[in-house]
């Protein structure tokens, strides 16, 4: 090879050479993005930040001495009892809302998923000492048949309104609900004996119920 030969050839791996380092620095320079980022919408944040809070109160456990009020509190404060989490919770507000106020611990039996074992390990941490309408539905039940029926007119389960079905004992919106839909679907009631029919109405209700309504007539 002579002479000029191997100067073009230098001179061409030259040209090459930083031929390279130029398209290597362009390949790995910052690439600014296309579009700016989009903000995190606000009703977005504070969704968050609600249900952060929200989990948050539930895995806080019980202070000494602190007592959970069945009949009143929502789920959030029921799933901090110990063996009771955000499900079973959800199936005491729902229990709750069907059938009534719970008037004793053992009355929570009838939650599903509450059993004796269940309930011996919150027993002492539930605050019943004020269940809604104890101490009416006491009075009634000792009253004797005449004075009981004076003291609660009885009310026409065949006119009566989701309201007026709600003031009942044990009756919550939605079984006075399902109430309105057997009524419904039978066109009227005609034996207090009838509401048997209706989901989440047992013997125990019914007894309750009897003195206070009537079908028929």
């Amino acid at each position: 090879m002579s002479t000029e030969e191997r100067r073009t050839v230098v001179a061409t791996t030259g040209v090459l050479l930083v031929a390279s380092m130029v398209r290597l620095g362009w390949e790995v320079r910052p690439v600014p993005p296309i579009l700016p980022p989009a903000p995190v919408p606000e009703a977005l944040l504070e969704a968050t930040r609600r249900e952060v809070e929200r989990e948050e109160r539930m895995a806080t456990p019980l202070a000494p001495g602190e007592r959970i009020d069945p009949n009143r509190a929502p789920e959030v404060e029921l799933a901090r009892l110990p063996g009771v989490g955000p499900a079973l919770a959800r199936r005491i507000v729902d229990t709750r809302d069907a059938s009534g106020a719970f008037q004793a611990t053992s009355d929570l039996l009838r939650v599903p998923g509450i059993g004796p074992a269940t309930l011996a390990r919150i027993e002492a941490l539930l605050d019943l000492s004020d269940p809604p309408a104890a101490l009416g539905r006491t009075a009634l039940e000792r009253a004797p048949g005449a004075a009981r029926a004076a003291a609660a007119p009885t009310l026409d389960l065949n006119s009566a309104g989701s309201e007026e079905l709600q003031a009942l004992p044990g009756i919550g919106p939605a079984l006075a609900a399902r109430i309105l839909e057997e009524r419904a679907r039978v066109g009227r009631f005609t034996a207090i004996e009838e509401l048997l029919e209706v989901p989440g109405i047992g013997p125990a209700t019914l007894a309750r119920l009897l003195p206070l309504v009537r079908a028929g007539g």
